[in-house]
C-alpha cells in the first residue's frame, strides 16, 4: 500500500511540474525573438526586407497577446516562428545591400557568372558535408525541419574560405516550366537569405533555379514529388567573379 501511495504522489508531482513548465512565461523565447528582430532592423530589413520584417514583428505582437491571456504554449510557437522570420529578413537585407553596392562592371560580371551557373556546368561539386533541404508543395518557405540543417550548413560554409556554394532550387514536375523556374528561384533565394541571416557571407553563395526535375526521384508518386522539391547545394572551388 505504501509503495502504491508513493507512486501516486510521485506521479502527481511529475504532472504538477509538467503543468508549471507549460504555464511558465516564455521569457527566453521572447528575448531571443526580439534580439533577432533587432538584428534584422540593424541590417536594414525595414527598408530592404519590409515584408519579412513586418511578419516577424506581427508574430511577436501576437505572441505577447497570447502570453497576456495565459496561452504560453501557443505564444512559444509564434515566438519561434518570429525568430526564424527575423533571421530571413536580416539575410535578405544583407543580400540587397551587398548587391546594391556593386559597380556596373561588377554587376555585369555577376550576371555572366550566374548565367554560367544556370547552365549547370559545375557537375555535382565537391563534398564538404552540406545537406539538402525540402519544401512543401508550391511553397518556398523554410520548413521547421530544414532550420537545423541550414544552421549546420551555415557553420560548414563559414569554415570553408575560398569555396563558393551554388544553391539550386528544384521543383516537382507539376505546373508549367515557366512557373517552376520562378518557384525554384524563390526556393533558392529563401535558402540563401536564411543562410546569410545565420552569418554566411553573401559573396560565398549564389542562388539559381533548376526548375522542375525528376533527377532525385522519377515518377509521379507523392514520395517522388517530395524528393524533387528541394534546395541542393553545390560547393565549388570556382571563386566569385566580382567582389561583393
Amino acid at each position: 500500500m505504501k509503495t502504491g501511495r508513493a507512486l501516486i504522489v510521485l506521479l502527481a508531482l511529475v504532472l504538477v511540474i509538467i503543468h508549471i513548465s507549460g504555464c511558465a512565461k516564455p521569457d527566453k523565447e521572447l528575448a531571443d525573438a526580439e534580439a533577432a528582430l533587432q538584428a534584422a532592423r540593424d541590417a536594414g530589413a525595414q527598408q530592404y526586407a519590409p515584408t519579412e520584417y513586418q511578419e516577424a514583428e506581427d508574430l511577436i505582437n501576437r505572441a505577447k497577446q497570447l502570453m497576456a491571456a495565459g496561452q504560453t504554449r501557443e505564444a512559444r510557437e509564434l515566438l519561434e516562428q518570429a525568430r526564424y522570420k527575423a533571421i530571413e529578413a536580416k539575410g535578405k537585407a544583407m543580400i540587397a545591400k551587398s548587391e546594391g553596392g556593386m559597380t556596373e562592371e561588377e554587376r555585369m560580371a555577376r550576371e555572366e557568372e550566374l548565367r554560367k551557373l544556370k547552365e549547370g556546368g559545375l557537375g555535382r561539386g565537391m563534398d564538404i558535408g552540406l545537406q539538402d533541404i525540402f519544401f512543401d508543395y508550391d511553397r518556398a518557405d523554410i520548413r521547421p525541419d530544414a532550420r537545423p540543417v541550414l544552421r549546420e550548413n551555415a557553420e560548414i560554409i563559414q569554415n570553408k574560405p575560398g569555396v563558393l556554394v551554388v544553391i539550386e532550387g528544384y521543383c516537382d514536375t507539376r505546373g508549367t516550366e515557366e512557373y517552376n523556374l520562378a518557384l525554384g528561384q524563390r526556393r533558392a533565394d529563401s535558402t540563401k537569405a536564411y543562410l546569410v541571416g545565420l552569418g554566411s557571407s553573401p559573396s560565398k553563395l549564389e542562388a539559381v533555379s533548376k526548375g522542375e526535375t525528376e533527377e532525385w526521384a522519377p515518377g509521379s508518386s507523392e514520395e517522388a514529388y517530395q524528393e524533387n522539391r528541394r534546395a541542393h547545394f553545390v560547393p565549388t572551388s570556382l571563386p566569385p567573379q566580382a567582389s561583393r
